[in-house]
């Protein structure tokens, strides 16, 4: 049984013990999934695999199958549906990740490579740098590649993060969320199809941060005077991809398409 099993057999269960209902024994029959998951995580030093579209479209799996798992630590209602999500604790979350060769942490500095914001509170001071004051659920890393951004509540300055923007602008490369308008590759194909949509990659590699790593543009060589087709300058195409939402830009944030693009940064 594949990850995608595994995300539809979440979807149809309707039990409460979803952990020893379904994950256990999903663990204890799939070995040879666990393991190609595990051989992701082997990086040579400091270089970026190459990896083939058929493990991009597993790993995309994976990731359909941790939205559904972290749905329970969110608010509202996910596509419209007073459905919870998968009932399960954060240690059982841990657990299960664990399980599967993934390293669960909570990083406490704020990074956009690490988090996503769920809830954001306007400090007094409008230059303060976001702080994260709770996590919501874990970030999820498979060695030094991204699985999973922690969900966390922020404290910033409305210069750094606009109140009215950074917490419910569209959220990119999402396909399920309950609390803010999400978009991703998938959406608006077929239930087949929607399954051959590549996984974005993000690394942290040595002391940089690459963000989609697969994008064919690369942010950083465009001239500062580059428009795209949606009026975006670099800088607010790069805040889009970082962040993979807008935080302090004022523009149209639904039908953006950034996912094209790729950039790099040092770890501050």
């Amino acid at each position: 049984m594949s990850f995608r099993s595994l995300h539809h057999e979440l979807l149809e269960y309707e039990g409460k013990n979803t952990f020893v209902d379904v994950l256990v024994p999903w663990l204890e029959n799939n070995p040879e999934e666990i393991e190609w998951l595990k051989s992701i995580r082997k990086v040579s030093g400091e270089s970026i695999p190459k990896m083939s579209e058929d493990d991009l479209w597993s790993l995309y799996a994976v990731s359909r199958v941790t939205e559904l798992l972290v749905l329970p630590f969110q608010e509202g209602r996910a596509d419209g549906s007073d459905w919870p999500g998968p009932l399960i604790s954060e240690d059982e979350l841990a657990s299960f990740s664990q399980s599967i060769g993934l390293e669960v942490i909570r990083p406490e500095k704020y990074s956009p490579f690490h988090h996503e914001i769920v809830e954001l509170t306007c400090s007094p001071d409008p230059a303060q740098g976001p702080k994260v004051t709770k996590h919501h659920w874990p970030c999820l890393m498979l060695g030094p590649l991204l699985l999973m951004r922690a969900g966390a509540a922020v404290s910033a300055g409305s210069s750094i993060m606009h109140p009215e923007i950074a917490a419910s602008s569209t959220l990119y490369w999402a396909y399920r969320r309950k609390n803010r308008p999400h978009q991703d590759l998938a959406d608006g194909w077929g239930s087949n199809s929607s399954w051959r949509t590549d996984f974005r990659r993000d690394y942290h590699v040595g002391d940089t941060f690459h963000f989609n790593v697969d994008g064919e543009v690369d942010l950083s060589t465009l001239p500062a005077e580059t428009r795209n087709e949606a009026g975006l300058d670099p800088d607010e195409r790069i805040e889009l991809l970082v962040n993979r939402c807008f935080i302090t830009v004022p523009k149209e944030h639904t039908d953006q398409y950034p996912y094209g693009d790729r950039f790099s940064m040092k770890v501050n």
